[in-house]
Parts: structure tokens; C-alpha cells; sequence
């Protein structure tokens, strides 16, 4: 009984070993496409990820748009994009979730809508 006991918790640890060794990784450049009340927009996104931190730029026919402090927590991303509108900033707060090269999620506006996104790893 005791033999099972140990080759089960170490059948438990390695698992949990690998669980911990296979963060998602968004380190790279996106195509993403967001659907609001205006319409369908493109852009690119472009991740630099340091273990569950991120930072990057979003880059559309409206600019660019540099943010840092993203978080990324198993599959869930969360980051804020602060935009200048004509000398009122707005924080763009992004939320969603990762699965292999692909990622859906929403955006809220800052009280100005909001709308849902997703995005394509490109090669």
C-alpha cells in the first residue's frame, strides 16, 4: 500500500512539473480583427512575453499603440491600452484567452463600447 502511495504522488508531481513547464507563450506578431457597433477593424499585434507579464504595440490605420503590463495566467490575457483621443486618453481594457495560434477576447472602450476580438499568430 505504501509502494502505491509514492508511485502515485510522484505520478502526481510530474504531472504537475509539466503543468508548470508548458506556459503559453504569445511572444510574437497577430493579425487581429475586432467587430464593434462601428464595425470590423484590423490590426496587428505585436507580443513580447517575460513569463506571465507581456507587453507589445497595436498597430491599425488609427496608429500605433505601445502598452506594457499585460498578464498572461494559464490561458487568460489581460492587458490595457492607453490612446490619446485628441487630448482625452482613454484606457482600452482587453481581456481573453489563448489556445495554440489563435486567441478570441473582448475589449471594453472606456465607456465608449466596446466589441469582441480575435487574432491569427502569423508565421
Amino acid at each position: 500500500m505504501r509502494n502505491r502511495l509514492i508511485v502515485v504522488l510522484g505520478i502526481m508531481a510530474t504531472g504537475l512539473i509539466v503543468a508548470v513547464a508548458t506556459q503559453t507563450d504569445v511572444t510574437g506578431t497577430w493579425d487581429m480583427t475586432f467587430d464593434t457597433d462601428q464595425g470590423t477593424t484590423s490590426a496587428t499585434l505585436t507580443l513580447q512575453q517575460d513569463g506571465e507579464s507581456f507587453s507589445g504595440s497595436l498597430g491599425s490605420d488609427q496608429g500605433t499603440f505601445e502598452f506594457e503590463g499585460g498578464t498572461i495566467t494559464g490561458d487568460k490575457l489581460v492587458w490595457v491600452i492607453e490612446v490619446d483621443a485628441g487630448g482625452a486618453f482613454i484606457e482600452i481594457a482587453m481581456d481573453g484567452t489563448v489556445d495554440g495560434d489563435a486567441m478570441m477576447g473582448s475589449a471594453d472602450f472606456g465607456g465608449y463600447g466596446g466589441g469582441d476580438w480575435t487574432a491569427k499568430r502569423m508565421p
